[in-house]
Order: structure tokens, then sequence, then C-alpha cells
């Protein structure tokens, strides 16, 4: 019995001490997670801080660049000077350092390049411009759209089609590419789609350039009625101020179909 007491009050004696340090490490724990909240909410804070500083920097390096080109006379000192630019920034040691950064710099001097391209008529650098940009950004709907479109120019139908399936997927509500893909199928033969295209065209933008293409397609299946249809919609709602050419053509379409039916 006289071991009792010695056994029990080591036991009681240890069972206080636990608890006593449990309740400091709950403590502990609990400032411990309050201090990594904050720490968190700094961070997210700095990094939305310096997301927006990063966008402001870009909008202003892009009107930069614009400024820069609106004073060079021919397309090919702004190419030059674009091509130096891109040369510059790949080479710079800060931007080496932080890529994701120099890549989002780079979009925006590929993209001044390609409108620079395109200008010139150039169509292979223009593609292989945008070929470029898609490195940098797979997502960029507008690259997958002006490739896909020469690639159609080129007669490279199947190239263009992908390109313009990916436009749409990234850009579901763009009109022209609904269009420019409609000119494919019908380049193709596959009608049916070109028919659906020029629709969904329509539908969004309702532009008398895709009801014009859309008539050149019931031309081609026969559909003489509905095709003089569109010709007309198409002639009653251009500028005729503006696209003569299309005015020219459409008339033309007007009469040609007259005499088949």
């Amino acid at each position: 019995m006289k071991y009792i007491p010695v056994a029990v009050i080591p036991f009681l004696a240890t069972s206080c001490k636990t608890e006593s340090i449990l309740g400091i490490g709950i403590v502990g724990i609990i400032g411990l997670f309050a201090l990594m909240l904050i720490l968190f909410a700094v961070m997210f804070f700095m990094i939305a801080k310096r997301k927006k500083q990063g966008e402001k920097s870009l909008v202003k390096f892009n009107n930069d660049i614009y400024i820069a080109l609106n004073k060079l006379e021919t397309p090919q000192q702004k190419i030059n000077m674009l091509n130096t630019l891109i040369d510059r920034i790949n080479s710079d040691e800060k931007y080496k350092k932080d890529t994701e950064w120099r890549d989002k710099v780079l979009l925006k001097a590929y993209m001044h390049l390609s409108i620079v391209y395109f200008q010139k008529g150039d169509e292979m650098q223009t593609l292989n411009t945008c070929s470029k940009i898609l490195e940098l950004d797979p997502k960029d709907g507008m690259a997958y759209y002006n490739r896909g479109s020469i690639y159609s120019n080129m007669g490279l139908y199947d190239k263009a089609l992908q390109d313009l399936n990916q436009t749409i997927a990234l850009l579901p509500d763009y009109a022209s590419a609904y269009n420019n893909r409609g000119l494919v199928h019908e380049k193709m033969e596959h009608y049916t789609e070109a028919l659906q295209d020029f629709d969904e065209s329509i539908r969004i933008e309702d532009s008398p350039i895709a009801i014009y293409n859309r008539g050149n397609t019931y031309y081609e299946l026969g559909n003489y009625s509905k095709a003089l249809t569109d010709y007309q919609a198409a002639l009653e709602k251009l500028d005729l101020k503006t696209d003569s050419a299309l005015k020219t053509d459409l008339e033309i379409s007007i009469k040609t179909t007259k005499e088949k039916l």
C-alpha cells in the first residue's frame, strides 16, 4: 500500500506537465497559423500590386512602340526597328531572369511586327510572325485567325481549317472567323459546313460580306432563288460609298443569277 502514492504522484505530475505543454503548443500553433494567414494576405497583395503595375508597364510599352512606329516613314524602317527591339529583349540579362515577363514584352513587339508585315503584303513573314506569337501564347485567338486566313490565301486549306477551328474555340463570338472558315469549307466543297458557318457569322454580325458569301455557296449548289435573295439582301446592307468593288460584284451576281432563273 505504501507504494501506491509513489506510483500515483509521478503519474499525476506527468499528466499535468503534458497538459501544460499541449496548452502552450496549441496557443503557439494558433499564433503561427494566424501569422501564416497574414503573410499569405501580404503576399497575395504584393502579387496583385505587381501584376497591376506590370499591366500598366505593358500598356505603356505598347503605346511607346506605336508612337515610335508612326515616326518612321517606310514599312522596312518599321520592320528593322522592331527586329532590333526583339533582339535586344532576347539578349538582355534582366529579361533572361524573368522569362515570363520577357515573353509578355516580346508578344507586344511581335504583334506590331505582324501588322507591319501584313500591311506590306508579305504573307510569308506575317505567317511566320503569327507562329512566333503562338509559341509565346498558344491561346491567342487572333494569331490563329490571321495565320489561318493566310493559309487559306495560299491554298493550304487543311492548315487554314485547323487554325480557324482554334480561333472559334478561343473566340466563339468572332463573326469574321466563321465567315473565313465558311470560305475554306466552300473551297473544299464542304457546302453544308460552309452554309452553317455563314449562318453563324450572319447571326452574330449580319455582315453583307457573309451574306454575299452565303449567296455564292447557294449558287454553287444550284439553289439560285436563295442565292438571288442573299445577293439582293447584301446589296441593300452595303455602304455604297466605301464598298464600291463589292457593289459591282453583287450587281454582276444578281444579273447572272436572274439569267439562271
